[in-house]
Order: structure tokens, then C-alpha cells, then sequence
């Protein structure tokens, strides 16, 4: 299940939720993001970017679960909504029409809050958004508790930041007993391609 959650309710709720935007006198962007106790990337053995995505979206619903959380409340770091740009790559289009089937409207520019039940094909779709350049913004998660930050970027990987020497230690025990594995370079890149092209994305200026 998807429920809409005004922008400003969602900061009013959970202030840990990261912040960009662009100072147009010293024309760049401006990072908010709150102190973390640590920082990981974490990655999934997969032979394709369909096979892997469906695997992540399965394994941050198991993440979910064993942290005990029923849901996670995802946002933009811009205030450009969700649905501001189209695309005709055939997994992106669906993505963001699944989007408009839960009532996602074209200025809606909140949170979308997921319960677990919802997380894997959410994420699926979340990420065929995310690589093909189908929503501007980098879109966050977190928990209710504020305990975790994450996102996903454009070659699929988790990244995510542990909020307490409490939490991170639930976290890491957690992810040991997982199919993650930690990317410990920190270098992503896209594994799917000999050219390292991502397919379906778009830039656009």
C-alpha cells in the first residue's frame, strides 16, 4: 500500500530526511544531511540489472522486516515531483504508471510512505526509475524511528547510513544473515553491460 504524504508533513515528521537545493549565487547545489553514525554501499550478486533489481527490492523488504520497521517513507531531496519528467523506455513508462495507479498526481511532490507488503515491487520499479533518469531528484528513504537513511543509485546499489552505535549494530547484524554484500571500495559502477552503459537512461539537461 502507497500513502501520500504532504512534503512539508513529511519534514515536520521526520527532520532526518536529506535536503538539496541550488544557490543560484553561487550556482551550485546545497547538500542538508544529517549526522550519521556510518555509512555503507551495499551490493547483490546478480547476472542481470531485471534479475537484480527484483532480488533488491525482496531483500530491503527482508531488511525491513528483521529491523522490525512496517514501512518506509521515501522523498525527493528537490521539490520537483515525482511524475515532472516522461520517458519511452518501456520499464520506465511502466514505472512511473504504476505511480499514477496509486494516485501519485502529476505535482505531487511529497513522500510516498510503503508498507513492506508493497516494498518489493516499489522498488523495482523505484530503480527503473532511478537508472533511467525518470525522477529528477535523488529519492531517500527512512524509517519511522529515524534510525536508518538510504537510497538507491543509478547502478543499484544501497547505500545507506545508520543513525546510532545502537542501530548500526542491529543493522549490521541483520545484514550478515543477508544476500548483501558490502561494496567496500565504495566505487559503484554498472555491472550489467561490458560498456558500462545504462540502459534506457536518459540525460537531459
Amino acid at each position: 500500500m502507497l500513502i501520500k504524504i504532504d512534503r512539508q508533513e513529511a519534514f515536520d515528521n521526520f527532520p532526518n530526511l536529506p535536503l538539496r537545493h541550488f544557490n543560484s549565487r553561487a550556482e551550485e547545489d546545497v547538500f542538508n544531511y544529517p549526522k550519521v553514525f556510518a555509512n555503507y554501499v551495499l551490493t547483490l550478486f546478480s547476472k542481470s540489472y531485471k534479475g537484480h533489481i527484483s532480488l533488491l527490492g525482496r531483500e530491503i523488504a527482508n531488511l525491513t522486516t528483521k529491523l522490525e520497521f512496517d514501512k518506509l517513507i521515501f522523498l525527493g531531496d528537490e521539490k520537483t515531483a515525482w511524475l515532472y519528467r516522461d520517458h519511452d523506455f518501456k520499464p520506465a513508462k511502466e514505472a512511473l504508471q504504476y505511480l499514477i495507479d496509486h494516485k501519485i498526481g502529476k505535482r505531487f511532490n511529497g513522500a510516498i510512505q510503503v508498507d513492506t507488503t508493497e516494498l518489493p515491487i516499489f522498488i523495482k520499479h523505484l530503480c527503473w526509475l532511478v537508472s533511467c533518469n525518470a525522477v529528477l531528484p535523488t529519492v531517500h528513504f527512512i524509517d519511522p524511528g529515524q534510525t536508518i537513511i538510504g537510497n538507491i543509485c543509478q547502478f543499484g546499489n544501497l547505500h545507506i547510513s545508520t543513525m546510532t552505535a545502537t542501530g548500526d549494530l542491529n543493522f549490521k547484524e541483520v545484514i550478515s544473515k543477508s544476500k548483501f554484500s558490502y561494496l567496500t571500495d565504495g566505487n559503484c559502477y554498472y555491472k550489467f553491460s561490458k560498456s558500462g552503459a545504462i540502459k534506457g537512461r536518459v540525460i537531459t539537461v
